[in-house]
This record gives structure tokens, C-alpha cells and sequence, in this order.
């Protein structure tokens, strides 16, 4: 049988519920048919039973990008330069996350998917980098998803490094960053400013969760080594 991951989906309120939209970029859905196995977009909803459904019919998740995590969920107060929050959304992350770590399903975070991933886990998240982070490099960058703007270094014996090596060119579309990492993580990349670019599970042979700062999907079509990040995930989702 194919491989099956899912997609944690993304909403776009309209004038009712009725005409709410739920999406996932065309990026992460190409990552994933390029890798050989089957995209299965999870929409949001409260419906506890269906979503734990969906995590047991999947063999791997990916945690998408988005707007801020509210801050609440890591015990602190807003900062003046939080986004926009959705309360719904961070429900939903925090809750396929919980369904797919019992479960073991490997787990690939993206973005503001690893800033879920950190909080499930009890770490914190910089919640504005340029007023929180002295001599910050760009991290919201204005150039096309597919151009790299800064460079990371990554860890030896990591997974990260064995398809990217020792140092890499990477996108950058965020403004909030993991602070404090969970316990149940190590760090595997930094930026120059020494921004966590990627962790990853202490007991990776146990449980494989995989956390990445930037969008490798938005790269992947023209960049082979970005694509490997999918296809060793697809890989091992299908073990």
C-alpha cells in the first residue's frame, strides 16, 4: 500500500461558517507527491473524534506554517509585536500533535509548526525577534519562497546533516523563533544570530520528529537537496 501523510490544514474565516475555507500551500502537497506517497490535507475542526481518526489512518504528519502561537499556551503575556493569533488553529496543531506522538507517527514540523511542536512539548518561543534578539539577521525576507536569504550551521550526528550537510542556504518567513527548547529535544541548526534553525527527538530510533525554522517545501522543486528532506521522510513513514 502507498505511503500516506497528513497535511495539517489552515483556515480563511469568511462572512459565515458556512463559507470558511480550509487549505494547505500547493507546496506541501507537491513535496509530498514528488516524495512517492499520498498527501492527505487534515482540515481544522473540533471534532476530537474524527481527528484522532484521521492521525490513525495516516503513517506520517507534517505540522504546517501560519500565524503567531498565542502566547498563553507558553505562559507569557503578548508582546507589542505578536501577529495575528488563531486560538482555533493552535487547538487543532496542539491536538494532532498529542494524537500523532501517542500514536508515534513520525512527525515532520515546519515553521510555525515547530513553535507547536516546542510548546506541546513545554519549551517557549521568541515572540518577536527583531525587538527580542540583539543584532538579529533578516528572518521575513521579501525575496521569492524558493530564494535562501541566510545561511545555518548544523550539527554533526544529526539526521538534518545527512542530507544537507555541515551548512546550508536557507528561506526565512517568520518572526518568532523557539526559545527555550523542550526538554525531549536537542538543537541540530542555528542561524548566525544563533536563531534555532532545527531540533530534533533526543530518542530519534524510538519516535522520528523532525523540526525545521524554514520552508523546505517552498524550495524543493528546484532545490534536490531540499526535496531529500521529504523523501527520507516518506522513507521512514513508510517503514
Amino acid at each position: 500500500m502507498s505511503t500516506v501523510i497528513g497535511i495539517s490544514g489552515n483556515i480563511i474565516y469568511e462572512n459565515s461558517k458556512i463559507s470558511n475555507k480550509m487549505f494547505v500551500n500547493e507546496t506541501y502537497t507537491e513535496a509530498v507527491y514528488k516524495s512517492e506517497a499520498i498527501a492527505f490535507i487534515i482540515p481544522m475542526t473540533d471534532n476530537k473524534t474524527m481527528l484522532k481518526k484521521s492521525i490513525e489512518k495516516i503513517d506520517g504528519l507534517i505540522l504546517t506554517g501560519g500565524v503567531d502561537v498565542h502566547p498563553f499556551y507558553f505562559n507569557e503575556e503578548p508582546h507589542q509585536k505578536i501577529g495575528e493569533i488563531n486560538k482555533d488553529r493552535d487547538e487543532f496543531d496542539l491536538l494532532i500533535t498529542k494524537y500523532a506522538v501517542e500514536m508515534k507517527k513520525p512527525i515532520l514540523a515546519i515553521c510555525r509548526g515547530m513553535q507547536i511542536l516546542n510548546v506541546y512539548f513545554g519549551g517557549s518561543i521568541i515572540q518577536d525577534i527583531p525587538s527580542q534578539v540583539e543584532k538579529s539577521i533578516l528572518h521575513s525576507q521579501t525575496a521569492p519562497i524558493n530564494v535562501a536569504t541566510h545561511k545555518i550551521k548544523i550539527e554533526k550526528n544529526s539526521f538534518i546533516y545527512k542530507i544537507l550537510g555541515e551548512e546550508s542556504e536557507v528561506n526565512s518567513f517568520h518572526h518568532q523563533a523557539v526559545k527555550q527548547v523542550a526538554n525531549d529535544f536537542v538543537v541540530t541548526a542555528k542561524s548566525s544570530d544563533g536563531i534555532i534553525e532545527a531540533m530534533e527527538y533526543k530518542n530519534m530510533n524510538e519516535h522520528f520528529i523532525l523540526a525545521l525554522q524554514w520552508h523546505p517545501e517552498a524550495m524543493a522543486f528546484n532545490n534536490i537537496k531540499m526535496q531529500n528532506i521529504f523523501n527520507m521522510f516518506s522513507q521512514i513513514c513508510s517503514r
